[in-house]
């Protein structure tokens, strides 16, 4: 039970990789897919950091002698954001923005902070080469912009000892005349953490559910038995003859 996985469970990252090592599997009740799916790979996580410091001036006396972080920070985001790789799947996404407090003011300092989501070590190798080189092409003289990535869930790989857990847990659902479906997500979970250190990896065994994060977020009630269901024999299956 973590109550920080949403911020990265950074207090509990080395405690959860130190169970993984002791047990034989990891079972994570992140929310079941839509199509009643379990998942098996998912994307590793990063947290982007741009800052720009400019210079204060007096908005409407005399702006020209300011250098403006805000607008800094607007050029920076936008050619940022195209950092991203479709195709490899790799995601660049600006989420936060902080810029100003008085509206007469020429802001001498802004922050943004983005996500990035990839499917290899080597684009976040890449994303982190790119920030600091498109960073250099900036709009306003005499800024100073700064980026930082931080690198938070790692990835977890489809592997044949998910595929072997998986066939399991197909196999158990398959007694209630049900059919698991199998696939990925871009959304970070502890999960990565145990296959982090080789050890096989199952998950969202949770409720069905679906539009994570949005107001719409919602879990099928009629899930709880066939998934509860699923849990426990997966537990029997696998501590038989411990």
């Amino acid at each position: 039970m973590n109550t920080n996985e949403e911020t990265g469970s950074l207090g509990t990252r080395l405690l959860i990789e130190k169970l993984a090592k002791e047990h034989d599997a990891s079972l994570n009740l992140e929310s079941g897919r839509p199509n009643d799916g379990l998942v098996i790979w998912r994307k590793g996580s990063g947290a982007i950091k741009v800052e720009v410091k400019g210079r204060a001036a007096h908005a409407g006396v005399a702006p020209d002698s300011g250098r403006n972080a805000a607008m800094e920070l607007a050029h920076q985001v936008l050619q940022l954001s195209r950092l991203g790789n479709r195709e490899k799947g790799t995601t660049v996404n600006f989420t936060v923005f902080k810029a100003g407090d008085r509206k007469n003011v020429i802001p001498d300092y802004a922050l943004a902070e983005g996500d990035v989501r990839a499917l290899s070590s080597e684009e976040f190798d890449r994303v982190e080469r790119e920030l600091a080189t498109t960073s250099q092409n900036k709009l306003i003289a005499d800024t100073e912009v700064t980026t930082t990535l931080t690198r938070l869930f790692p990835i977890m790989p489809q592997t044949a000892q998910t595929q072997e857990l998986a066939a399991v847990a197909q196999s158990i659902y398959a007694e209630l005349g049900k059919t698991l479906t199998l696939e990925g997500s871009g959304g970070a979970a502890d999960s990565s953490f145990s296959a982090g250190v080789f050890k096989p990896t199952l998950d969202g065994l949770g409720l069905v559910g679906g539009n994570a994060h949005s107001l719409d977020e919602y879990a099928e009630v009629e899930s709880m038995v066939p998934r509860l269901y699923l849990l426990t024999r997966m537990l029997m299956e696998l501590g038989r003859g411990k």
